[in-house]
């Protein structure tokens, strides 16, 4: 709390210090406003003119000394994309894998990305996969932040900001009709709540309950938010919400198919194809309670404080069968896993501060920020018996139902919580040291701490493992930005990384934080009157003590937790690579986004690395508004390629010499997606996607315990929309 106190008598001293700050800016010392550069309002574009994820200062994309990608809430729109996974499927550099049905994990440059935030604040460390119906735009800021968020993640951040009430009554309401009898409603209401607006609020809901093209696979969800904004005074914003989101799966996987049959040839699976149970579940619910405050001050100075509370649980009873390798001659080969937990659960505390403004030196104006976030997060889990009433062998999987008993578990009174605490305080400025020329600088200076306790059935503390603490480990940042003219910018940044991790040894012990160095170079550029923006940059990372999973564990082998055993590689990998990013409006009717990855990852031997993460990564979308042939025409569409990757098989390909190097393999592949949309009449519009037009069959994907995930067949969405 004394950092709050410390930033908000900053923020006034300065106010109190330099109100001639205002004159300077050609600004209004009662209400400061802070023109963005760049900035485009319109609810039909590709193109964002801001993203503050990286630095919090307000400044345009191509100011920004880092790789920024958004989805706007028009691409979410138009390309049918209600899911985090599919948005940033479409995202310039992000890879998406699939470990089963619940389990997607993202990769950016190399690197997996942990670092995923609401409103600039972490999302939850137990939180389901988002649904879009909440969110504004998605943005994407790829290499290290940690100057923002403490961990300095090299892969990407991405930061989900949520829709906000306007001062005018505005409502929508869809139902959407998709294959495997998926059907989803959709409803999105902001109002004024007084007369004059400076009350509002805004209501946004969803529910889903859909079939799956694999086999025994059904899910229900419910995702919804309320939120509150209220104008205190012309110079206070006062921000309140909840938000929630709840999954209950059933026939859920926990695992993938296996790639080899008994004889070492492909197995080749059908795409619907499982081994699970019709009872199997990783059902989940969240919410999340969260409020903020803005306080302008005058000369353009900002104080930012939020605090945000997430509550998740989850009750995980699942069967799949994931070990071994059938032969299609006898059905045999196969071993059922079986995984039965208690309830648990995790909160989440987050807080944010920061306090930034423009300020006069040497003739010129500069920009400072400061500030301190952070939060803590308890998990805990119920300790007892499980009961599992099946052999773990299953007599022929071509004759699999999932028809056994659903095992029980009995809970004994005693739980364990794991605590994590992740805080630190940061300053930096934006110097315009000529008038092409700008350099950011800062640090920052964090904090963690994590502790494994475990309770008795009284509740009472009886003992401590995991232990790992860091104390003021330091984060530097620095940027330059060079205008070469009114469109163009050169670019370059560097930060160290630091990032803790929740990944343990054979042991079961955590292993160590990662840490290394993230450096990137580029163009940027603003061009059709600042409605197109493109980039390209080149990137090199060092990373050290990166998790690898643990090959050296018998087969089947499970940490206490159910999770599986990493090793950290000292030694590191770099990652080198180039990018290519453009978004905005080619023409007021034609919007396009998309981008372009080279990626070479390297071991200290010189060996490839990561070999799972493709060498190129294509990703492309695009709609165009047919007014002038048809009034209320809109097509468009996107396509995802990328280049062959393979997986070192876990346990060797059957019947292959144990010298030999097996490898689990992907082809280069490519997914087209289209779109048409109709305006039946200025209320109600009508629209048809296509995923996967081409019904290409690729692994989502590959070498998970020598297993594979298909990704989906061709879908078909009709999607029905009225507005008001």
């Amino acid at each position: 709390m004394h950092h709050k106190l410390h930033i908000t008598a900053l923020a006034l001293a300065l106010s109190a210090a330099y109100p001639a700050m205002a004159a300077d800016a050609n600004e209004d010392p009662e209400i400061a406003k802070v023109e963005v550069k760049g900035q485009n309002n319109s609810d039909d574009s590709y193109l964002a003119g801001s993203a503050h994820t990286s630095t919090r200062m307000e400044m345009s994309i191509r100011d920004t000394p880092q790789s920024v990608s958004v989805v706007t809430r028009a691409m979410l729109d138009d390309l049918g994309l209600t899911r985090l996974d599919e948005a940033l499927g479409l995202t310039t550099g992000v890879m998406i894998g699939q470990l089963d049905s619940e389990r997607t994990s993202f990769y950016a440059r190399g690197f997996s990305i942990t670092n995923i935030q609401v409103d600039g604040m972490p999302q939850g460390s137990n939180s389901p996969l988002s649904d879009t119906i909440l969110y504004d735009r998605i943005e994407i800021v790829r290499g290290a932040t940690g100057l923002m968020g403490g961990t300095g993640d090299p892969s990407a951040t991405v930061n989900m900001v949520r829709k906000r009430p306007g001062k005018t009554l505005k409502g929508s309401a869809s139902v959407i009709f998709k294959r495997w009898d998926d059907r989803r409603a959709e409803a999105d209401l902001s109002s004024p709540l007084n007369s004059d607006g400076s009350i509002r609020g805004r209501v946004a809901i969803a529910h889903e309950d859909r079939d799956s093209y694999m086999d025994m696979y059904h899910e229900r969800k419910t995702v919804g938010m309320a939120i509150v904004e209220a104008d205190l005074t012309p110079r206070t914003l006062l921000s309140a919400g909840i938000d929630f989101q709840r999954n209950k799966p059933t026939g859920a996987t926990w695992g993938a198919v296996p790639y080899w049959n008994a004889d070492g040839t492909l197995a080749n699976l059908p795409r619907n194809f499982t081994l699970t149970t019709p009872w199997s579940t990783w059902s989940n619910k969240q919410q999340t309670a969260f409020l903020s405050v803005d306080q302008r001050f005058g000369a353009g100075w900002k104080l930012h404080a939020a605090y945000a509370r997430t509550d998740s649980r989850n009750n995980t009873t699942v069967a799949n069968g994931g070990a071994g390798h059938p032969d299609p001659a006898t059905g045999t080969g196969m071993r059922l896993w079986t995984g039965v937990w208690g309830e648990g659960k995790s909160v989440d505390d987050n807080y944010d501060v920061y306090v930034t403004g423009p300020f006069s030196l040497l003739g010129r104006q500069h920009t400072l920020i400061a500030g301190w976030n952070g939060g803590k997060s308890v998990s805990s889990s119920q300790n007892g018996t499980a009961t599992i009433l099946y052999s773990s062998t299953i007599p022929d999987y071509r004759n699999w139902t999932g028809d056994i008993p659903m095992p029980t578990f009995t809970p004994d009174g005693t739980h364990s919580e794991t605590e994590v605490k992740l805080g630190g305080a940061y300053v930096a400025g934006r110097f315009s040291i000529t008038e092409p020329l700008t350099v950011i600088v800062g640090a920052r200076l964090s904090n963690y701490r994590t502790e494994n306790s475990e309770y008795d059935a009284s509740g009472k503390f009886t003992s401590s493992s995991d232990l790992q603490e860091t104390k003021n480990e330091t984060t530097p940042y620095a940027g330059v930005v060079f205008d070469l003219n009114h469109q163009l910018s050169l670019y370059a940044s560097y930060t160290t990384l630091f990032s803790p991790q929740t990944a343990k040894d054979r042991n079961n012990n955590l292993l160590k934080p990662e840490t290394g160095t993230n450096s990137e170079a580029g163009i940027k550029g603003e061009f059709l009157d600042k409605k197109l923006n493109a980039s390209a940059a080149v990137f090199r990372t060092l990373k050290k003590n990166l998790a690898q999973l643990d090959r050296g564990v018998p087969a089947g082998f499970l940490l206490p937790d159910g999770s599986m055993a990493y090793v950290a590689n000292g030694d590191g990998i770099t990652a080198r690579g180039i990018e290519f990013d453009v978004s905005g409006q080619i023409a007021p009717e034609w919007n396009v986004s998309g981008g372009y990855t080279w990626l070479q990852v390297k071991e200290a031997d010189g060996s490839r690395g990561e070999p799972a993460q493709p060498r190129n990564l294509l990703r492309l979308s695009t709609s165009y508004n047919l007014n002038s042939v048809v009034p209320g025409l809109k097509v468009g569409g996107s396509m995802q390629a990328q280049s062959s990757i393979y997986s070192i098989s876990w346990y060797g390909r059957p019947t292959a010499p144990a010298s030999e190097e097996s490898r689990i393999t992907q082809s280069g592949y490519a997914l087209f997606n289209v779109f048409a949309g109709y305006d039946i009449n200025r209320n109600l519009r009508a629209q048809l996607n296509i995923s996967n037009l081409t019904d290409k069959k690729y692994y989502r994907n590959i070498g998970f315990y020598d297993g594979v995930f298909w990704g989906e067949p061709r879908n078909v969405s009709l999607t029905l929309t009225a507005k008001f």
